[in-house]
Order: C-alpha cells, then structure tokens, then sequence
C-alpha cells in the first residue's frame, strides 16, 4: 500500500463532500497511554465534546474542503467524518485486518469491492462507506478476528483519503454503494440480531432511535449540576434509568448518579441507591420505550426556564432600589455623565447636538458602525464587490469617488482560502498592485457566530495581529453553521455575537449574505436581520447581464444610491494539467437600465423541480400518517423521477435528501426532520 496523500491533497468522494459532517482531529498521548489516542477538533477551535447530534454539535461541523484547509492550517493530523442520521450513510471500521502480505478476511473484501474504502491511519485497518443504516456498534479485535465497528449517528472515523488498491483500480473513488446483504450478515454475526437496526424498526419509526446518545462523563456530570437532587421521587428515578440506559447499566452511571443524589437531603443512601439502580436491569415491557438522557436535557432546560423566568418589578422594589440616589432639581441643569454616575446618564439637548457625526471607512457607503449585510443571489459578484471595496479601505484610494479612510481589513474566508487568494491575485492584477503592501489578513477557517467562544478566538487573533479596522465574514451562512436562518433565536444570537465582535474590537463588521429566492425580499431568512444592520448593500444582476450595488439601507446615510459594475474576467495562473485558472474583478460600469417586470424581484415565489417533486410527494402522503422514516419518504419521491442512464452516476436520492431538508429548515416549511424522522404538519 501507499503512505497516503499529504492532507492539503487529500480528496473525497463527491457524495460526501458537501455533508456538513466533516471536523478534524489530532494524535494526543495521555499520562500512562503507551497508545496515542485520535482526538476530534471542531474546524473553528475546541474538542468535540458533549451531546453528539445536537444543534450546537451540528453548528460546529463543516464541509469536507473546509475541514482540510482548517487541518493543513492548524496543523493538524488529518480530517475526520462524523455521521448524522440524516445523511443515510454509515462508516464501517475494520482494524487490523490486513495481514503482512496485504491480504484482508473474505468477507471483509467482498463488502469493499463495490464502495469506496481506504486504509486506515494505522495502514493495516480498512475504512468502508456505504449508503445506509447499520447502527453504531463496537467489536473489538481478538487474537482469532478483526476488530469492526459502524458508526451511522454517533462518534467519527478518521478519513485519510488513501484509497484501497481495488479501490482505484476499479474506479470507486466516487462510489457509495448501498447496504447489501454481505454487510447486514457481518453485522448480524458480530452484533447479534437484536442489534441490526432494520430488524429493530418493525412497525414503530422510532424503535431504531432507541440508543445511546453518546454523552462523555463530564457531559453527564455538567446535566446533572444543573438539576437539584431534592426533585421530586418520579423525577428522581428518571434521572437514575437515563444514566443506566446511557452507560449501559455499567458502574460508572451508577457512581454519577449516588454522588449527585448524596447532594440532597432526600439522600436514601449508597445501598439505597445501588438497589434502585439495579432493579433498572430487569427487561422492558415490550413496545416501551427507555428513558434516555434527552429527558435529562428537557429537565435541564426547563429549570433553567424557571430560573431565568422575568418577573416585573413592584413599586416597593423600585423605591427600595433607588433609596439612596439624591433627588435632582428639576429647575436645574440637566444631569450629564459628570454630574450623575448612573448606568443611563441624560445628556442636554444641547450637549448632544455637539457630538460628532459618524464616522466612514467608505463615505457613503461604509460607516463605521455595528454590522453591515452586504447580500445577493449566487453569482451576483458579491464577493468580488466586497473584495474591491476591501482593498480600497487597505490602500487608502478613493471608491467610486468616495473619500476612504486607510485602515486594516480582515477576511474571515469561512468558505476556504482557495477562491480568495485567487481573487486577489486578479484584483492585483489589475491594478498593478504587489500583494506584500496590501494590507488584507484573511483567516481560512470558518468560526462560529453562534457560540461566544468562538467569538473569543476570532478578537484574540485579532489583537494577538495588531488590530483591524473592518471585518468581512464571507458568506453569514457559514459562519452560522446549523442555523435556522429563519428563527429569530438563532440569527438574533449570530447578529449579537457580530455586534459584540464590533465592540472588542472597535472594527465594524460586514457580514457578506445570499438573497432569498424572492430576490425583492431582500436577505435571505429572518427579517429582523435587516432591522438589526446599520447598513444594507445589494449586489444585483438583472436579466439584461447589467449588475448593480445598491445602498438599500443607511442609517444614518442616504439609501437609494447606485452604482454599476461589471465582472472582468482574468487569468491569474495555470493548474498541474496546464490549464487556465481564472477569477474576476469588479470594474466600474454604467449603471444598468432593469426591465419594467423583472422576475428575479417580482415578489412571486419559485421552486426547483426537486422542490416542487417533494411537494407533491407530501400532497399525495396519506394524511393519517404522522411520521415517516426519511429514507422512506426519500425512496417515494425517487418512485416519480425518471431512471437515471447506466453510465450516469446516480446522485437523485442525495439531491433530495438535501432539497428536503433545506425545505424544511424555512419556519414555512411543508414538514420537520427530527433524527432522520419526516413528521407531517397537519
């Protein structure tokens, strides 16, 4: 076999590329571990710890591109893939099953001779994928067998791009077979029946999801911190089956569980609790299901609720309060900062009408304020417009014949390093620019908008820099990973961490982002968006080939203003194969005369032909039905698609896979997905 790629060379199959499931990882010795163990690493900064699956897990893995640029840039031992119910796809791991002269087990070649697989890390395991459910399971090596795990929702598998022999040979490189039978009988044969999750389903939808969550230690104790062993004695009992089914009955849960108990004054006892604890081991009642640790979290949740629940304030609480501020004459001067020390000084008219206006970095166009969304539709040229006003600022040149302030600018290049350094070789190109003296730092990675501590990492590469004077996030989409961009709660969270960006930093922040499908809607999502930016500019291209940048909001400026550009092609290099790689700058240009009805801003919604082909699947769904397995719901909108050509691949079930749950992220959407369950809206 080969040593492998380098990981800035690493590539993956096309199915598995775009799966926001991608993360990186390190070798790390432990005090008394002969053995390194593979750690997983958010692309953005910080283990992967906690609940596996979960909204703030999901927000923080990325694509797999991202996960190799952040990999190469932070130095680290390779990429790995972590599964989602959703995806449909499972990793098989085979370890040490490739004995001295290269050979592996029959059924292990029978299984990988149709898939993509690989080497492993190691180089005497074997990685496997394949479309479909098998569980997450775990049989260790033997003297007498290999050791094999699958892992379809929880955990990750390193991914070292080092393809099998056979594997390229045969031209899989891009292949995710299905499930078949081989498979499902290994399966069966080293987990045993009752743990092969297709015969697990039956007629319940859920039965398959009857599994550890897969919470560490330190996950469990932080739950159970935050919930007061008084409780009541159902609750109580809740908690104690919740560790015994996530621990899977072992000691440790039961430890966690006797010393937060031992914490209150209901305390039975560690006797009591152990007798507690194993009457949990008698089987369950067919068709009930176990109390997980998801009812802990709902506990959590709901004591948080009513620990933070506001509580308006009375007339004896407000005196109480103020008692000891000194009453003001209000025949008097006004009070200022100077003479009343309060958390909300009044200043005089006067005195305020003195202050200075604001200050630009751009005059007209970009202020130095909180958040700027600077939004269009793919392909507009938002980027390259964003880049062109960027280099500006850096250069200190005017804009369009608008006075700039010189000043430094970060690009947050959260969808890789690749197209922005190709867009500023172009834009130096052009103007004849050394790109040692432009002063742009870009960060190819993708932190998190929506977690405090990523914002924490991105001020203190900042500062650990020199400072910056305006900060570009291109797109908020993947700075937002996970999001629902139309939710209030979770783009109100990303906008409040850009605006706290702005303040540690003292640099405005400019959040480059798509238009919505009604293009005259502006910004794509929430609409309070639009409300919560200082500015708003929107990169148009009309159906006359004409694209404009146009000021749709200033708050403290002249909206309405327009100007025209156009996307100049340029050759900036060639690739290994001798071709021309090429990007674009933008350049002034007239500013385009829209036609009277122009459809991509009429206000009438569209949908895709795989959007409208899920529509009417869901029209045509029995309507007593609640729910419905994806994969199920994913085959009856392929019963309506048209076969696909024997040399053609077969990408239809992941572009509906992927359009439905786009479609049902919107808050209008037609259905909801919850762990890889379709549930119908009534």
């Amino acid at each position: 076999m080969s040593t492998g790629p380098q990981i800035e060379n690493v590539s993956a199959p096309k199915e598995l590329r775009e799966l926001r499931g991608w993360l990186v990882w390190r070798f790390e010795t432990y005090p008394g571990e002969s053995k390194p163990r593979k750690i997983p690493y958010y692309v953005s900064g910080g283990k992967r710890r906690g609940h596996q699956g979960s909204d703030a897990d999901r927000a923080c893995l990325t694509t797999f591109e991202v996960a190799r640029d952040a990999a190469v840039a932070g130095e680290f031992s390779g990429v790995g893939f972590a599964p989602m119910p959703e995806f449909n796809i499972t990793a098989l791991d085979f370890d040490k099953c490739i004995d001295a002269n290269g050979k592996m087990p029959d059924e292990v070649s029978a299984i990988v001779s149709n898939t993509y697989a690989e080497y492993s890390p190691s180089g005497v395991g074997v990685r496997a994928f394949l479309r479909g459910n098998l569980g997450n399971h775990k049989s260790p090596a033997t003297d007498n067998q290999f050791g094999f795990e699958t892992f379809s929702s929880t955990g990750f598998v390193t991914f070292t791009g080092n393809p099998l022999d056979g594997t390229e040979l045969l031209g899989l490189e891009n292949t995710i077979a299905p499930v078949a039978s081989v498979a499902e009988g290994l399966c069966r044969r080293r987990f045993g029946e009752d743990r092969h999750p297709q015969g697990a389903a039956g007629d319940d939808p859920f039965a398959g999801l009857e599994r550890p969550i897969g919470l560490t230690i330190d996950r469990m104790t932080e739950l159970l911190a935050q919930l007061d062993p008084d409780m009541g004695r159902d609750d109580w009992i809740k908690v104690g089956m919740a560790l015994h089914f996530e621990c899977s009955g072992d000691d440790t849960g039961l430890a966690l569980w006797d010393e937060w108990s031992a914490g209150g004054g209901k305390y039975p006892s560690e006797e009591g609790v152990r007798v507690q604890w194993e009457s949990f081991n008698r089987p369950r009642q067919a068709g009930r299901k176990p109390v997980t640790m998801a009812s802990v979290m709902r506990m959590v949740k709901l004591a948080g609720q009513a620990a933070a629940a506001p509580q308006a304030a009375t007339a004896e609480e407000v005196e109480a309060a103020v008692a000891e501020t000194p009453a003001g004459d209000p025949d008097g001067d006004v009070a200022t900062p100077d003479s009343f020390g309060g958390k909300y000084p009044m200043v005089s008219a006067s005195a305020l009408s003195q202050r200075p206006t604001g200050e630009w970095l751009v005059k007209g166009l970009i202020p130095k304020a909180d958040v700027i969304v600077l939004f269009g539709a793919s392909g507009s040229g938002k980027s390259f417009v964003a880049l062109d006003i960027a280099a500006a600022i850096a250069r200190g040149v005017d804009w369009r014949g608008h006075r700039t302030k010189k000043g430094r600018v970060l690009i947050i290049a959260a969808e890789g390093g690749g197209g922005v350094g190709k867009r500023l070789k172009a834009y130096a190109q052009h103007h004849g620019l050394d790109l040692t003296g432009l002063d742009i730092g870009i960060i190819v990675a993708a932190p998190n908008f929506l977690q405090k501590e990523e914002i924490f990492e991105v001020v203190s590469t900042i500062r650990a820099g020199g400072g910056v004077d305006l900060i570009i996030a291109d797109t908020f989409a993947q700075v937002t990973p996970g999001a629902n961009e139309n939710a209030g709660e979770d783009m109100g969270l990303a906008m409040g961490n850009a605006k706290a960006l702005r303040e540690a930093t003292g640099a405005p922040v400019m959040l480059i982002h798509h238009a919505g499908k009604d293009a005259a809607r502006g910004a794509r999502g929430w609409s309070g968006i639009k409300a919560a930016a200082d500015a708003e500019i929107e990169i148009i291209k009309h159906e006359t080939g004409g694209r404009e940048i146009r000021i749709s909001k200033m708050k403290d400026g002249d909206d309405g203003l327009q100007w025209g550009f156009k996307l100049e092609v340029l050759t900036v290099g060639r690739d290994a194969d001798g071709d021309d790689i090429t990007s674009c700058v933008a350049v002034p240009a007239e500013v385009p005369v829209p036609p009277p009805e122009d459809k991509g801003r009429s206000g009438v919604k569209s949908y895709t032909k795989i959007e409208t082909l899920i529509l009417n699947t869901l029209d045509t769904i029995d309507k007593s039905i609640a729910v419905m397995p994806m994969a199920d719901f994913v085959e009856e909108c392929l019963q309506q698609m048209p076969e696909v050509e024997d040399h053609e691949r077969d990408t239809r079930r992941l572009n509906v896979s992927r359009t439905l749950i786009n479609l049902c992220k919107g808050k209008e959407g037609p259905a909801m997905l919850k762990n890889g369950i379709v549930i119908f809206y009534k």
